[in-house]
Parts: C-alpha cells; sequence; structure tokens
C-alpha cells in the first residue's frame, strides 16, 4: 500500500464552511430593508433569497462573470426581486438603494459570523509547514471579507471565482491553487461544504477532498471516509499528513 504524500496545500472553502451569514439571508435583507422603510418577515425574506439566488446563478453563472457582467449588478437583481416581491410598490430609485447598500453590507463584520471551532483550526493548521488558500465560489467583495473577519493572514493565497473567471467544480480552479503553491495534485487536500463543487470537484482534479457535513443536507452516497462533522475534525483527519510541528509554533 502506498503510503500517502506529505500535504503541501490545504484550501478551504468560506461559506458554510469557515463564515456563514449571521442569523440568515433573511435577517441581513431585513436588517438593511428596515433602513428603507420596508418591514417585512426575515423567514419569507430567506425564502425568496434562496429562490431568486438559485435562479441567478442558473442565468448567469459565477455572478455574472461569464457575461461581463459586474458583481453589483448581478447582486442588484437577486435584490430588486426579493424586495418588490415583498411589496410590489417599491419604485426602481428605492430597490436600487437597498440593493446598494446590501451590497456594502456583506462586507461588513456584523454580516458574519464564525462557524464553531473556525478559528481554533485556523491556528491548528499553522502550526504546520503546509500552505492555506482559499478556493470559494465568490466575487470580489471575498478579500475584504477575510480581511475584516481577521481571517486574512491565515492565508497564502485566496482564490474568489468571479475574480479568476472560472468556478467551482471546474478543476482549472484548482489548478490556479496549485500554481500558487507550486505543488502537485497528490499534495493538496480541499475542505468544504458542497458534494459537487467542493468534494467532487476537488477528486476530479487529482486532489484529496474532504466534506463537511451540511445540516439537513444528505450524504448518503458519499463514503464515510470523506465525511467530518467539524473544522475540527478534519484537521484531526488530515494530521498525519501535515508534517512536523513548526519549532517556532
Amino acid at each position: 500500500m502506498v503510503r500517502p504524500k506529505v500535504l503541501k496545500l490545504v484550501t478551504l472553502d468560506i461559506t458554510n464552511t469557515l463564515l456563514k451569514v449571521a442569523g440568515s439571508p433573511g435577517k441581513q435583507y431585513g436588517i438593511v430593508g428596515r433602513r428603507h422603510g420596508v418591514f417585512t418577515d426575515d423567514a419569507l425574506l430567506t425564502d425568496l433569497f434562496t429562490k431568486y439566488y438559485k435562479h441567478y446563478l442558473k442565468q448567469y453563472p459565477n455572478f455574472g462573470a461569464y457575461v461581463k457582467m459586474s458583481a453589483n449588478e448581478w447582486w442588484s437583481y437577486v435584490v430588486k426581486d426579493c424586495f418588490h416581491t415583498v411589496d410590489p410598490s417599491l419604485d426602481e430609485q428605492k430597490l436600487q438603494s437597498i440593493s446598494n447598500d446590501l451590497f456594502t453590507h456583506y462586507m461588513k463584520s456584523e454580516a458574519w459570523q464564525f462557524l464553531p471551532g473556525a478559528i481554533d483550526a485556523l491556528n491548528d493548521l499553522h502550526r504546520y509547514p503546509v500552505k492555506l488558500g482559499v478556493i470559494s465560489n465568490w466575487d470580489h467583495r471575498l478579500y475584504r471579507v477575510l480581511a475584516v473577519m481577521g481571517l486574512e493572514p491565515y492565508f497564502d493565497f485566496v482564490i474568489p471565482s468571479y475574480v479568476v473567471g472560472v468556478e467551482k467544480p471546474d478543476k482549472r480552479i484548482f489548478q490556479l491553487a496549485l500554481q500558487n503553491a507550486d505543488c502537485l495534485p497528490d499534495e493538496a487536500i480541499h475542505f468544504g461544504d458542497s458534494i459537487k463543487k467542493d468534494l467532487e470537484g476537488a477528486q476530479q482534479a487529482g486532489w484529496g477532498a474532504c466534506l463537511l457535513a451540511a445540516p439537513g443536507v444528505s450524504h448518503n452516497d458519499v463514503k464515510d471516509a470523506y465525511v467530518v462533522d467539524s473544522i475540527h475534525e478534519f484537521v484531526d483527519k488530515i494530521r498525519p499528513r501535515l508534517g512536523k510541528i513548526r519549532e517556532n509554533s
């Protein structure tokens, strides 16, 4: 039996892997909506967000990057449809104001919260001589979010799909990470919460991969060896491949 190589690169997804929206998307939409005089149920806004987010990702994948659409414009379609459904009397100027406010709002720390154990796990990984990177289907605001949440110093590089023009599960985004880390696919592992985008995407690129079990999402078709219940469990799982702890850690 061939012994797995020592890892040179560990990459992580962001949303619902390290960070999640504080409360719910509907809660954050409600906070901003109330600033503009729109009052509605947060649960309804979450349902509407989910509906229109999926719709526009299908119509304009990768937040509009493939059709040269700005990320702000892409998100404006989602936001405007949500609030127009809530209140059809809202005019275009009001809808645009809410959209612009939300686009900025999601770059602030109050819009986000850490998943349990995220910071401890990153500190743990930093004790080892391995490069850490981010591969996430995100627009350019990801850089700002990582900075305001204090995560920027943990990573050697960050790859947002919108910025590089290719998104998970396309293997090309994983190849970009290998170039950043100067390593081979069997020296890298990726961790995230999506079966298709994270687990299967990384595996199809020749990487190791591990799936964070997402609440309410079935992973019965995924081998238990690839699934963990927390980021702490993920770090423990790969620890034998992380090499020796740095002397100054």
